[in-house]
């Protein structure tokens, strides 16, 4: 009977156990209630209630526990406030949570308070999977040494820019760490490691055969290689247009040319510590790039956002923004760019500290020149709280240390209300001096004008888009420059995506020659192709002499493909619309119309239209309002295009006066074909040029 109760006692202990093992975690809030549950609300980022996931509201989230979070993009990021729970005691070794969004240091965080001291926190990561869902994962902060302790949490969003909302879910205390599924994505939100990347990163040589002998088995590179060639094997990954090598690129920075060879910075997203970093690529001819290893790496900057260099005679220098500090400055001296020094070490152009008066400028996105002894930087970024563009003015003599003047822009009646001059590139082309810049609202631009160098001001007096429409889906961006000594301008564009794309998003354009055309005091910027393109050229086909009947589709049976260049020369004649559709399925599931129309446009100018609203039958293949671009042509003169089609990306060169690009994304694979349509009257396709183009890696 004894041993009966001994085992039953046993029995009941062991029972015991496994039910407090059972219990161990202590959940501190799951958001699943209609209320925030006793949390004090303040500000309206946060709402009366928890966010629905994928509901309310409606940006994509991955990663949470059932359907109630944290989620401030109510409205979307322009909202601030603060959720604070209410005081808990500290029972166990851990606190986990799900946390996603954000990335802004002390603005778009979680907070542990322990005695009115904040003993932990941590940031957003900012990351995104490849189908645009923000991504939620673990992170888990030790608090073993404030056991027993009362604390408070605090869910922060006081950031109201990119970025500017914090995803957080299921908070629990636990024995046991959570480990994110995502590589260091924890990590990315220690406080203790700063802003530090966690990409590897390397001293190179000094001499041209050193770099390039350390380079032949740098582990990035061997992991770009073997990246790129996964990548390749997508249908719509670019051939002839650069691409990042792995994950997103975004914005072209520091175009420049250094020793013989064009060097291409681009804002690079590391897999395992996606914040923006310079990517790096050289080229002998402007076509074919060879990746190099990221160039410019994050800290004191949260992230390096866009910037231009100035070469000068025994150095680069490379001016950008660096978020969350201001303008930075770097630079470099040897063969390849591979080294680069940050001066200061901190931001040059810094922001207001806390308690400090406004700044009379923004800071936004410089660039950088030289006149005499002076150095001058443009910082962009709107007009202070007005919806117009405008560029600020600084100037310094030694790069550290910089001097405000004024804002920069005089008679600038060409924007639109809402245009805020990101990304600037300002320099002489010709007899005049242009100011290529970025909307974030509608795109790559240009403005024309005169740089009056007494007062420093840019009075405009012309200018023109790169895209003639909002800037995505599928539309151009943002613009990269610098001088091709011959008095006119390189620049180079990224275009942004219309469709998912596994391990890459955005490409870039095929970099262009600007210049000035025209006689007298009316000038014309010249847009054409720029690099060595014949390089690339393989089998060619030509026709010539083709009646196009009024009303009727003819089908160029010669000439097909999607990594195809095409010269082309219409007699539009009578014809009210001369259309010409490339990647043409042979049923017409699929096609990309490129519209021509004389004098349709304001003003009689006519109008070249490309049209993705048919490229694709896949379902989350975005199309967009047509892009129509204007321009001047007169009666007697023939269409001319020249026409780049690689993959996913159609670019359009119209009579060297203007350009038009989109991305398109068919799903056959017969969709390789070329017709024209000649509507209301006859017209003659003079001749068609057509190559099938290699690809910059082989």
């Amino acid at each position: 009977m004894m041993t009966k109760k001994i085992i039953l006692s046993l029995w009941m202990i062991g029972l015991s156990v496994l039910s407090m093992s059972a219990a161990d975690d202590i959940l501190i809030a799951d958001f699943e209630g209609k209320d925030y549950a006793g949390w004090k609300i303040e500000g309206k980022a946060f709402g009366d209630t928890p966010a629905i996931a994928n509901v309310r509201p409606a940006n994509k989230v991955k990663g949470h526990i059932g359907k109630g979070l944290v989620n401030t993009y109510l409205g979307g990021d322009a909202a601030v406030g603060k959720l604070t729970s209410p005081p808990f005691k500290i029972e166990r070794d851990r606190i986990n949570f799900l946390i996603g969004a954000g990335s802004h240091k002390d603005q778009t965080c979680i907070n542990l308070v322990v005695d009115q001291k904040c003993v932990r926190t941590a940031v957003g990561p900012a990351k995104k999977d490849q189908a645009g869902n923000e991504i939620m994962d673990w992170c888990s902060w030790d608090v073993k040494e404030f056991k027993g302790r009362q604390a408070i949490l605090e869910i922060v969003d006081n950031h109201s820019g990119g970025w500017g909302h914090i995803n957080i879910d299921h908070i629990v205390q636990s024995d046991t760490e959570k480990k994110a599924s995502y590589p260091n994505f924890a990590r990315m939100t220690d406080p203790e490691r700063g802003y530090e990347s966690l990409v590897p990163k390397y001293t190179f040589s000094s001499t041209l055969a050193e770099q390039e002998k350390e380079l032949a088995d740098n582990p990035l590179l061997v992991r770009f290689a073997e990246s790129r060639k996964t990548l390749l094997q997508d249908p719509h990954y670019p051939r002839y247009h650069f691409c990042s090598p792995e994950n997103r690129l975004n914005d072209p920075n520091g175009l420049c040319f250094w020793q013989g060879r064009w060097h291409l910075f681009y804002q690079g997203y590391p897999p395992e510590d996606p914040r923006q970093h310079w990517g790096h690529a050289v080229s002998d001819d402007l076509i074919h790039w060879r990746d190099l290893p990221y160039a410019i790496y994050p800290n004191p900057e949260h992230a390096c956002f866009s910037g231009s260099t100035l070469v000068e005679d025994n150095r680069v220098i490379a001016m950008y923004h660096g978020t969350h500090v201001g303008s930075m400055v770097a630079l470099s001296d040897d063969p390849l760019l591979l080294n680069w020094e940050k001066v200061t070490g901190k931001a040059v152009i810094p922001y207001a500290k806390s308690g400090e008066p406004e700044l009379p400028y923004n800071i936004f996105d410089p660039c950088i020149w030289k006149e005499g002894e002076y150095y001058y930087a443009l910082t962009a970024g709107g007009g202070r709280g007005k919806r117009v563009r405008a560029e600020f003015l600084h100037r310094s003599k030694n790069l550290a240390n910089w001097e405000y003047l004024h804002e920069f822009l005089e008679n600038d009646y060409f924007g639109l209300i809402g245009d805020d001059g990101a990304c600037p590139y300002f320099w002489p082309i010709g007899d005049k001096h242009i100011l290529l810049h970025f909307s974030h609202m509608s795109g790559g631009k240009y403005m024309l004008g005169d740089y009056d160098t007494k007062r420093q001001k840019f009075v405009v007096t012309d200018a023109g888009d790169f895209n003639h429409g909002p800037v995505g889906p599928g539309g151009v961006h943002a613009p990269s420059a610098c001088p091709d000594g011959k008095g006119g301008v390189i620049s180079i564009f990224n275009i942004n995506p219309a469709k998912s794309t596994p391990g890459y998003n955005q490409l870039m354009s095929l970099p262009m020659r600007l210049s000035l055309q025209g006689g007298g005091s009316v000038k014309h910027l010249r847009i054409e192709p720029a690099g060595d393109i014949a390089a690339l050229r393989g089998e060619h086909q030509r026709i010539e002499n083709i009646k196009l009947p009024a009303n009727q589709e003819i089908v160029l049976d010669e000439i097909s493909g999607n990594t195809v260049e095409m010269l082309v020369e219409i007699e539009h004649m009578n014809a009210m619309m001369i259309e010409l559709n490339v990647l043409r399925s042979p049923g017409a599931e699929e096609f990309t119309r490129i519209i021509f129309q004389h004098n349709r446009g304001y003003r009689s100018l006519s109008t070249l239209t490309i049209d993705n609203t048919r490229s694709s039958t896949f379902f989350n293949a975005s199309s967009r309002v047509p892009e129509t671009a204007q321009f001047y042509m007169n009666s007697k003169e023939n269409l001319q295009l020249r026409i780049f089609i690689d993959r996913s990306v159609v670019e359009v060169f119209i009579n060297n006066r203007q350009y038009a690009a989109l991305r398109v994304y068919p799903r056959r694979e017969d969709s390789l074909g070329v017709s024209l349509r000649s509507q209301g009257g006859d017209a003659l396709l003079s001749a068609v040029n057509a190559w099938q183009m290699r690809s910059i890696y082989e």
